[in-house]
């Protein structure tokens, strides 16, 4: 109920996308996820530690970039992400750049 109503709930403002959301919720946040066997994604269990360090080499140890298909996306997405992201990049660095005047002589 936090997560779904509270959190996100005064975000999302059509009722068709929070009740969706409320489901995810539902489904995702439970008993279930305190299970030893539970993952979210293969590879992707929640740690059990005793200590905050230990919590920080776990996260330390993580992939900095997430693969497409823990989203659920092909593959394919990730070079359409990085296309984009290389187009955006680029076009940044043009604009950037410093524009020559026309001036006269004279």
């Amino acid at each position: 109920y936090m997560l779904g109503e509270e959190h996100y709930g005064g975000r999302v403002t059509d009722d068709r996308d929070k009740r969706l959301l409320n489901t995810y919720c539902f489904n995702w946040f439970g008993e279930q996820m305190f299970q030893p066997e539970f993952e979210y994604y293969k590879g992707y269990k929640i740690p059990v530690c005793a200590k905050l360090e230990e919590y920080h080499d776990v996260i330390g140890k993580m992939s900095p970039v997430d693969k497409p298909d823990v989203f659920g996306l092909h593959s394919n997405a990730d070079i359409t992400y990085q296309t984009a992201m290389a187009k955006d990049v680029l076009g940044t660095i043009l604009d950037i750049q410093p524009k020559e005047s026309g001036g006269g002589s004279g």
